[in-house]
């Protein structure tokens, strides 16, 4: 019997620059972890003031992941899509919830997101939605 496995490579993100905004450390180290682990140039702050003052304004990423809670309260959304414009490109947005509960269907399209994930990150699902997200459909498939 054949069965066919996908396997993502560790090379997908090769290239993405990736901002990610987490006031806990230890889930901040864990996504930058599965990030950079996969290819991709990670830049991570404790703090969304300097994030958005900072790294945002002089190293514009491809991929920002902000807390729901940080998108709701400082409005993160709208400061990320006017350094996007003054980059000249697009800049994905990815908003992280506490808990499945607290996900509601429209909820990416409020907080002008272009998805949400729910804690607790699993890696594959995490580098999959990027890979999605940023039209890097680089999977090899083989037959086991």
């Amino acid at each position: 019997m054949y069965v066919e496995k996908q396997v993502i490579e560790k090379t997908s993100l090769r290239g993405l620059s990736v901002l990610v905004i987490e006031s806990k450390r230890d889930e901040r180290d864990l996504l930058t972890y599965i990030l950079e682990s996969h290819g991709a140039a990670v830049i991570s702050s404790a703090s969304v003031y300097d994030a958005t003052m900072g790294e945002l304004v002089y190293y514009p990423p491809d991929v920002v992941f902000a807390s729901v809670k940080a998108l709701q309260q400082y409005d993160i959304a709208e400061k990320i899509n006017v350094c996007a414009s003054k980059a000249g490109k697009e800049i994905l947005i990815i908003g992280v919830v506490e808990s499945k509960r607290n996900i509601y269907p429209l909820m990416a399209e409020d907080l002008n997101c272009h998805a949400c994930i729910c804690k607790p990150l699993d890696m594959t699902e995490v580098v999959d939605l990027l890979i999605t997200l940023a039209g890097r459909f680089e999977h090899n498939y083989y037959l086991v």
